[in-house]
């Protein structure tokens, strides 16, 4: 249950975690048998540093060649050069924006590997100079970032280009995709009779009372009365977080206590809460808490059916449009944020992206409930289990693309998308070819070959 208070996923850096966890060590633990490989200008890269990218790309179980390790170390000049851009061009990164993204980071990288202590153990290091190196990686990265994108932000694609690039293209080379929907969403959850909610309001305002009058101590309450498994056993302890990450009911009721101070019941999309404060600083806080988790009856359960019903009643009578009934009834923030796209991530690897979601692709339940739709119709209420909060929803086909082999017509964005990233990546190289005079870049004799690459 903890885990469903996230409200979204930290994802703060953009090296995998155990690459990232690596390149902190790299430059934190003196390896015995490590060397210079390289250097730019007065910056060196280390054997350490290679070999660790290297590894993370054997964990990912991609295929690897000869010359994998050439073109990462290709990789890691052209960062120097882009980081020695950035300070040049007197580029600045906000400090409380690095400041956040280390805690988001740390904060994934403790949840992903048990403990802080096990994360010390790991890189022999204490806290604060874990925290130091991550900070300086993290500015890096964006200083890198940001030359980046000053070097492309002018890039454009035309019609003409795109039309020109598919004559040229081999017929053999021309993507088949498989049949694909683009499918969104509006959820509706039951809702809790009230008498019911102050039932459970009355267990926590009684918790809350013995703890001030000191009768119990939170820790024991915690474990006899909290539904959050994941931290009753642990006394209720929720652990520290940074500002954003939390549900933001829940962060709000925790900021506005002291240090110490414990909030009445908080009514939030997992139940109730009786919270307390346990730290802060200026990026994060600790809290803990016990959780009553409100489940509906089955009549509360078919009341919200029945009222879904009638929201697909008002769409199909046009009374209203999908989009502002999701805009209007979706209780499901991620992806009413979106429109009520339906989230997914699979693109099989293919080259061109798609917002669509290719059949196999997509959950059995939502393929059985849309194959038969038409486009801009809407499915009736299905049922959306989840061990935490389920609900009801209604599906909208907003598009449908038959099996197909690449064409302009029905795949004109997504070759649009290809060529602005290869244009991109061209005017990046072609910027590195006339920039390259300005560093000397040398190699260690075994990595002399990559100097071929530039």
């Amino acid at each position: 249950m903890l885990i469903m208070l996230l409200r979204r996923l930290i994802i703060c850096f953009t090296l995998p975690f155990f690459l990232s966890l690596s390149l902190v060590q790299a430059h934190s633990i003196p390896l015995l048998l490590d060397k210079v490989i390289a250097t730019v200008g007065q910056e060196v890269i280390l054997y350490s540093e290679l070999e660790e990218a290297y590894k993370q790309l054997c964990v990912e179980g991609k295929l690897l060649d000869a010359s994998a390790k050439k073109k990462l170390l290709y990789e890691l000049v052209l960062n120097k050069i882009f980081l020695a851009k950035a300070i040049a061009n007197d580029v600045k990164i906000p400090s409380a924006y690095i400041e956040r993204e280390c805690d988001l980071t740390l904060t994934s990288w403790i949840k992903h590997i048990g403990s802080e202590e096990k994360l010390i153990a790991h890189f022999h290091q204490p806290i604060y100079m874990i925290r130091k190196d991550l900070k300086r990686i993290l500015k890096e990265k964006h200083l890198v970032m940001s030359v980046h994108q000053s070097l492309t932000e002018d890039t454009v694609v035309t019609p003409a280009e795109v039309a020109a690039y598919f004559a040229r293209l081999p017929q053999n080379k021309r993507t088949f995709y498989p049949t694909s929907f683009e499918v969104h969403q509006l959820v509706v959850y039951p809702k809790i009779a009230l008498d019911r909610q102050e039932e459970a309001k009355q267990v926590l305002l009684e918790c809350k009372t013995k703890l001030l009058t000191g009768k119990a101590s939170f820790a024991e309450l915690a474990k006899v009365y909290s539904e959050d498994a994941g931290s009753a056993s642990q006394g209720g302890t929720v652990g520290w977080f940074p500002f954003g990450v939390l549900d933001p009911t829940y962060e709000a009721a925790a900021l506005a206590l002291q240090v110490g101070g414990i909030s009445d019941p908080i009514l939030s999309p997992f139940g109730l809460h009786l919270i307390e404060l346990l730290g802060r600083t200026k990026y994060q806080y600790h809290t803990r808490h016990m959780l009553k988790v409100l489940q509906p009856t089955a009549a509360e359960v078919k009341l919200a059916e029945v009222n879904l019903h009638q929201i697909r009643s008002e769409i199909i009578a046009g009374k209203s449009t999908f989009e502002t009934a999701v805009k209007q009834y979706s209780e499901d923030a991620l992806s009413r944020d979106q429109g009520g796209l339906l989230p997914h991530s699979h693109q099989n690897g293919a080259p061109f992206a798609s917002r669509l979601i290719a059949s196999e692709d997509l959950d059995p339940a939502v393929y059985f409930a849309i194959y038969q739709l038409k486009e801009g119709e809407v499915s009736t209420p299905q049922w959306l289990p989840s061990p935490h909060r389920s609900g009801w929803r209604l599906l909208y086909l907003k598009k449908k693309v038959d099996a197909h082999e690449m064409n302009l017509a029905q795949d004109y964005e997504k070759i649009h998308d290809y060529l602005l990233k290869q244009k991109k990546q061209e005017a990046i190289h072609k910027w590195v070819q006339t920039e390259k005079s300005a560093f000397i870049i040398d190699f260690d004799p075994d990595y002399k070959e990559v100097m071929q690459l530039f």
